[in-house]
This record gives structure tokens, sequence and C-alpha cells, in this order.
């Protein structure tokens, strides 16, 4: 009885602000290290995307949620025929937007700029120069999704450390602008959207940094470093981080009340974490698996690179 006084008196109170709320779902994932399978490896268990595709499947209403990477969806080593099996398989999940990650480097500047082309793939201080004489700017504008009436506004940075370790040859090729004067200026461009996200790849402490420095930035999806992070506030950002090896799939529900001062964002996360061992497969996905290993070894016996 007391719950639902307590439910009634909570509509009531929104009845006389008038100020509806709108719900919505932020389906997230990060770091899949090129796992289109997995293993039930005791070290460093992997369930694959082929878990998670079943799942997403079956649960997610395309329609009225988000769907989005933080990056490092490939292997640190190149293997163009794997790529093309994960980004097809992001692209029939519907992922909204993938943010670019330094592993999506492995196959090439060249490669990069080709996918970018034909998959949801997003990074706004990212500039590659594939030859001395020409630099190409990777996403120019800001991402404005529309989902039942309800508007998204959506940006993609790369942390320039990430690249602190790479060679000098991939490095020369890549040119970063700083997130901060990058955010300010996608916020400026979503001053009329409802909700504004960002995919961060880098480190959390940087991520939060950027969520101190910035006002305006909703929601601060955060990958790289494989740390699982649970929703919580860093000014006014909600931040969260899905883990390691692309295992986890993170749910985020917002309860959002429309701009203006008196604005309230209320948000509910958990994480649905595959194993190899319980969950099912993909069929689809395990085909592509089975085709994949099938093209491998018939280019290792022919000699291809």
């Amino acid at each position: 009885m007391r719950l639902l006084i307590f439910f009634f008196m909570s509509a009531l109170m929104l009845h006389g602000t008038g100020q509806q709320e709108h719900q919505f779902t932020i389906f997230y994932t990060s770091s899949l290290n090129g796992n289109l399978d997995g293993c039930a490896c005791k070290s460093a268990p992997r369930a694959g995307l082929v878990k998670r595709a079943f799942y997403l499947k079956r649960e997610r209403d395309v329609d009225t949620s988000l769907l989005v990477d933080t990056g490092d969806i490939f292997n640190i080593y190149e293997d163009k025929l794997l790529a093309r099996e994960i980004l097809e398989v992001y692209r029939e999940l519907d992922y909204d937007a993938v943010a670019v990650g330094d592993q999506e480097f492995s196959n090439g500047i060249a490669e990069l700029l080709a996918n970018g082309k034909e998959y949801p793939l997003f990074s706004h201080n990212l500039t590659l120069c594939p030859d001395e004489s020409r630099c190409i700017f990777f996403s120019n504008e800001p991402l404005v999704i529309e989902k039942s009436g309800f508007r998204i506004g959506l940006f993609a940075v790369l942390d320039p450390e990430v690249f602190t370790l790479y060679p000098e040859e991939v490095k020369k090729q890549i040119k970063l602008s700083a997130p901060q004067s990058v955010a300010e200026n996608m916020l400026r461009m979503l001053e009329d959207v409802d909700l504004t996200l960002l995919l961060f790849h880098g480190s959390y402490e940087k991520a939060a940094e950027l969520a101190e420095n910035v006002e305006g930035i909703d929601v601060i999806v955060v990958g790289h470093e494989q740390r699982l992070i649970e929703a919580h506030k860093v000014n006014d950002s909600i931040l969260v981080s899905p883990g390691e090896e692309g295992n986890r799939l993170g749910i985020l529900t917002l309860a959002l009340t429309p701009k203006g001062p008196r604005r309230r964002i209320k948000y509910d996360n958990h994480f649905r974490l595959f194993k190899y061992e319980d969950d099912e497969d993909d069929a689809a996905v395990r085909r592509r698996i089975e085709r994949y290993k099938l093209e491998l070894r018939e280019k290792l016996q022919s000699g291809g690179s």
C-alpha cells in the first residue's frame, strides 16, 4: 500500500510541474578486440559477438533505443577478413554509431577510410593523412538521431594519449585535435537536441576531466582501458564503461524532463554479462564464423598475406 501511495504522489508531483518525463534506453558496448567468436578460457574468458548478437536481436527495440560502441572492435593485428565480418554483424545489429579506437588502425589508414564511408564509424577529432599531399577529416559534423520523436546528438573523440607507444610511421599519418575544443564545438551544433552523448575512446581519467571542464554532455560512454565502471555522475555528465573483451552489454535507461533550468535526468544502469559456455549462439553469426575460418585457411594455404 505504501508503495502505491509513493508512486501516486510521485506522478502527482510530476504532473503539477507540467514536466513530462521521456524514457529512453542506450545499449552500449566496447573493446570487442576482434572476438567474433569466443572461448571459455579460464585466464581470459571471451563470450564473442556471436553471443551478444543473439541477445540483441531478441531484446532490443530498435525504434526506441540507441546502440553504440566506443571502439577497439578489431584485433590488434591486421586481419581484413575478420574486420569485414565484424563490421557486417554490427550493421546487421543496427548499431547507430561506433567510435574509432586505436585498434581500428590495425588494417591501415586506407582501409579505415574505406570502412568509414561504408559503416557507422565516427571520430570527430581525427584527421587522417594517407599520403603527403592530402589529409582528410574523418567525421565533420555530429550525428543527430531521432527515435520516436526524441532527438539525440552524438559525437566521438579519440584521446591522443592512446597513440603514445605507436610507431612514428603510424603517428605521422594521424592528426588529433584537442578533445575539449572539439567537444565544445560539437555541443554548439547540438543546441536543439534532447540528449547529448559522447563516445570517448581513452582513459577514464581523461573522460572525467572532460566532463569537469565542458558543460552540456549528458552521457559519456568510455572505452579503451577495458575497465568496468558503474554509471555515476561527474559534474552533470553520466559516465559509464562496460569492461573487458566485449563481454558485457551496458543498458542505461534514462528518464528526462524537457531541457531548461529545472531539467532532471534520472538513470538506471545495469550490465548483461555474456558467457561462452552459457549463452546461445546467433545462427547467422555462427555461419559467418565458419565462413571466416574457411576463407582464412584457404588464404594461408595459398600463401596470401
